[in-house]
């Protein structure tokens, strides 16, 4: 009785088996012409020491062409190099299902940094108003013209651009001297000062470097992590110890130029 109510239950179990075989062999005949076939791409940027990443998987650098990779791949993530580039976003590009010659034109923007001891000062380039400092201007090509700062009771500084997809700089703004009438030079002379506060100027500016190097050796360690990671919640933190590396560098060259004036006076 039992083994004449099993049968039919054992056929239910073999044509199961039957199109679970018949569905495996299906998979099989369409993706095997794809299994293992590769494509090539190239990629050109001018940021030349670019790491390209095909879905999640590092690939080398830009330099590095033609690059294999397979042609079921979906997405390149081509991304600067340096622990400084933190603010230029990476570049993402969509391969097309194609088994031809890929090639990738990874055009970075041009980032220029420009900070100011004091802060505040206004960027100009040539005649339009960027802002005022600290400020992060971008261009789509490298910048032909000097960039000036421009701020009250300051001397008017310039600053030649550099050609680097990421370009910062820091500059320490020379107050002005008020005229005086009755003075030999014509200027204004400060009376004399003790000389602690030449020390205290040094100490801060000691301070200043000491915390600079700091946080520029936590900025890098975060951004090899980062680039082991892809994580985007890591870029706040290195934007943080970017911008604290830079205040911190600033006040050192500010503190370093108070002191070299009060000796050379």
């Amino acid at each position: 009785m039992n083994t004449t109510r099993n049968r039919p239950a054992t056929g239910c179990t073999a044509i199961v088996i039957c199109r679970a075989w018949l569905l495996g062999m299906l998979w099989i005949t369409i993706a095997s012409p794809l299994y293992g076939q590769k494509r090539f791409m190239s990629v050109t940027s001018n940021a030349s020491e670019a790491s390209v990443w095909v879905d999640g998987v590092w690939m080398g650098s830009v330099g590095l062409n033609p690059i294999s990779v397979p042609i079921t791949s979906s997405e390149v993530l081509v991304r600067p190099l340096g622990a400084e580039v933190w603010s230029v976003d990476p570049l993402r590009f969509v391969l097309e299902p194609d088994t031809g010659h890929v090639v990738l034109d990874a055009h970075f923007r041009y980032h220029y940094r420009i900070q100011s001891i004091p802060s505040g000062a206004s960027v100009f380039l040539g005649q339009q108003n960027l802002g005022a400092t600290p400020i992060i201007h971008r261009s789509a090509s490298p910048v032909e013209e000097d960039f000036l700062l421009e701020m009250k009771g300051y001397e008017a500084a310039r600053i030649r651009p550099g050609e680097d997809i990421w370009n910062p700089v820091s500059v320490s703004m020379t107050p002005l001297m008020v005229p005086v009438e009755g003075l030999h030079d014509n200027y204004a002379v400060e009376e004399a000062r003790p000389n602690w506060i030449n020390l205290a100027a040094a100490a801060v500016a000691f301070s200043a470097g000491v915390l600079a190097i700091h946080y520029r050796t936590k900025a890098d360690n975060r951004y090899q992590d980062y680039l082991q990671t892809g994580s985007p919640s890591m870029r706040a933190d290195i934007r943080r110890l970017d911008v604290q590396s830079g205040v911190a560098l600033g006040t050192m060259q500010a503190g370093l130029g108070f002191v070299a004036i009060r000796l050379a006076l």
